[in-house]
């Protein structure tokens, strides 16, 4: 079930323990957020997101506030738009150990 559908600011953010934090945020990203269940969004996207080598964690700003924000689990980052798949995090996001992504890399 799609939940919004429009223009967001997102951050793709690499998090790892022993680890500099890295992040890059692109403003006025148009996203497509579908609910798929349990803790799980799908993020649309219409065009290749830009993010730092190794990215682990994904947060979605909407204009109204809403922030919604967690792990990459899966995903398609092409030229042409893809998708991403992350469990949703209610707080702030925890350093992860390297290769938590279950085979899954940012490209």
């Amino acid at each position: 079930m799609c939940f919004y559908e429009g223009l967001a600011t997102v951050t793709v953010l690499a998090r790892y323990q022993a680890r500099e934090p890295a992040e890059l945020t692109s403003l006025e990203c148009p996203v497509r957020l579908i609910h798929v269940g349990s803790g799980r969004v799908r993020v649309e996207l219409q065009h290749y997101l830009q993010g730092p080598k190794e990215a682990n964690a994904l947060r979605v700003m909407l204009p109204h506030g809403t922030m919604v924000q967690g792990l990459l689990i899966d995903g398609s980052n092409q030229p042409t738009g893809g998708w991403l798949l992350i469990d949703v995090e209610q707080y702030d996001l925890v350093l992860e150990q390297p290769g938590t992504l279950n085979g899954w890399q940012w490209q």
